[in-house]
């Protein structure tokens, strides 16, 4: 077999099958897919488009590479940018934390005295509920949790008072209560009107 019979190509072989019309040269196509008109190549006009052909595409490749080369640069810089951005945004963090942790144990000696001062030893808990690190907001803290420990302590002492105070007894001698645990009636509303005193 001749070199010629091989390079010769048969590209409409590949096509979708049609009666279709060829657009580039208006010849109508048989059932085979062939044109009509073939075009032979000679070796040299087929090498030679060839090397033309792999030219092109090698001087493609190589711009591409070298477009890479330059976006892995810039990449590669937008990287290290990046990484010093990160670095400066994490130790923006730990010194605004380290401020803050300064502060709150500051203002925990601020809170202990402002709490000696209402007369309430305070421990780690209650000076973990109260500071923070402004001091406004921590005096706000102070004052609400001295009125409601003043209030619950004011509650407590008035509940145990309560407590031990003897009961109403009238000159019958029957308590409020008493007359209210009377079952019948008539005898209930009758120790009601003698011990009025009671109701009211």
């Amino acid at each position: 077999m001749d070199i010629q019979d091989k390079l010769k190509l048969k590209l409409q072989f590949f096509a979708d099958e049609s009666n279709e019309v060829d657009e580039n040269n208006n010849e109508p196509i048989d059932e085979e897919g062939e044109e009509k008109d073939e075009k032979t190549y000679s070796e040299e006009e087929f090498n030679k488009r060839l090397n033309d052909e792999l030219k092109r595409r090698m001087k493609q490749k190589e711009q591409e590479k070298q477009d890479a080369i330059e976006e892995a640069k810039k990449l590669a810089k937008m990287n290290k940018d990046q990484q010093e951005e990160y670095e400066n945004e994490k130790l923006r963090k730990e010194n605004e934390e380290l401020r803050n942790k300064q502060a709150r144990y500051e203002m925990r000696d601020t809170a202990r005295s402002m709490l000696n001062e209402r007369d309430i030893k305070a421990n780690d808990e209650i000076l973990d509920f109260v500071v923070s690190t402004d001091a406004d907001e921590t005096q706000e803290k102070i004052e609400s949790f001295s009125k409601i420990l003043n209030d619950m302590v004011q509650a407590k002492v008035k509940e145990s008072l309560r407590q031990g105070s003897p009961k109403n007894v009238s000159s019958s001698g029957m308590s409020k209560q008493d007359i209210l645990n009377i079952k019948d009636d008539m005898q209930r509303q009758q120790a009601i009107a003698r011990n009025r005193h009671l109701f009211n």
